[in-house]
């Protein structure tokens, strides 16, 4: 698949793009809910990778949706990553659906 990670200049964010096109080749036999499982995986791998970068900000791109996949990120930064502090992202910068989360 192709990697959906990409570094922005100047102020070292890094962006995620979690919409499924960008992180599959393929959706062909996938359901609903096997995307959103691989998205999680994705966005918790992603943490996992910059986990001791302390104040490193990571924007996570997942569109607005129905809000499934914002719902279970939200979700996970509750109980999994309690530690974290996060926020909608810019909208100027990324327009709607996008969480910002800051390593803390």
């Amino acid at each position: 698949a192709p990697l959906a990670t990409k570094r922005r200049d100047g102020d070292g964010i890094v962006v995620v793009d979690l919409h499924a096109e960008a992180l599959l080749d393929s959706m062909a036999g996938m359901q609903p809910i096997d995307i959103l499982n691989y998205q999680l995986k994705k966005f918790r791998e992603t943490l996992a990778a910059h986990a001791d970068r302390k104040g490193q900000k990571i924007v996570f791109i997942h569109g607005k949706g129905e809000g499934v996949l914002r719902h279970a990120i939200i979700n996970d930064l509750h109980y999994r990553y309690k530690q974290y502090v996060y926020q909608d992202a810019s909208f100027r910068e990324y327009g709607y659906g996008a969480t910002q989360v800051t390593i803390k």
